[in-house]
């Protein structure tokens, strides 16, 4: 799939409608990626704010309202999104900087004792893009906790379960054992218990798709119908909390 269109074809070319992200924008990662030049980006760097970060300041602001209707714990910062350049404390002598750029919306717990959380995401990059709930890296303990819930036909699972089976649209994404640990389960259970990390992803190369006037409704409204996933997972992270203070 092709989606790279050249930034220099489009850096004049006045949007036809108000698109969330545009043409441009991807042309401005794969130029910024391919030059890798630091130079280069500082001299941009108006073009990247406009580009890369109001479009990602508008959905997190979007969100916002959505997320907190879900869980009042979600932070949505519409300045925070990842950063464009990689970390040169893991990336001697590779690119210095990334083909793509994300947002994450998250309940922030105590900094002083990390714990991954299951969190709503959006992506975009030279490939394409796509949203989801999940998590970066699974905690074992987390995969644990929600085994035991499932086997327990927790309502949550239930829920969650059904919010998956409704929209086709999603699919669940995680590393799996190489033999199935639950035999008996069904084949519906297994699929979740077997999982070592979890989430529910939509990816797209589509640039149809991306380049489209209503990306911005379909997006809050495809993340909102994911509020019973999160549930489950955050009802785990709760139960784990739970367990520690006592």
């Amino acid at each position: 799939m092709q989606i790279v269109i050249y930034y220099n074809k489009f850096r004049n070319i006045k949007e036809r409608e108000k698109m969330l992200f545009s043409e441009e924008a991807i042309g401005f990662l794969f130029e910024n990626h391919t030059r890798d030049s630091k130079e280069w980006f500082k001299e941009h760097k108006a073009d990247y704010h406009r580009l890369i970060e109001e479009p990602f300041a508008e959905l997190i602001t979007a969100l916002t309202p959505i997320m907190n209707d879900i869980d009042s714990r979600i932070v949505c910062n519409p300045k925070k999104i990842s950063r464009l350049y990689k970390d040169a404390r893991y990336n001697k002598g590779g690119p210095i900087f990334r083909e793509s750029v994300w947002c994450s919306l998250k309940c922030q717990r105590d900094k002083s004792e990390y714990h991954p959380m299951p969190e709503f995401y959006f992506y975009i990059s030279t490939h394409g893009f796509g949203y989801g709930c999940g998590y970066y890296k699974t905690d074992r303990e987390s995969m644990d906790e929600m085994r035991a819930m499932i086997l327990v036909g927790a309502q949550e699972y239930k829920k969650a379960y059904k919010a998956l089976k409704d929209n086709s649209k999603f699919v669940l994404f995680g590393d799996e054992y190489k033999r199935d640990h639950f035999p008996n389960a069904s084949r519906e259970d297994a699929l979740w218990l077997n999982k070592k990390d979890i989430g529910v992803s939509f990816d797209s190369e589509d640039p149809k798709l991306l380049f489209n006037v209503n990306l911005l409704d379909t997006v809050c409204s495809d993340l909102s119908s994911l509020g019973d996933v999160y549930r489950f997972f955050m009802r785990a992270e709760d139960n784990i909390l739970q367990k520690k203070v006592k």
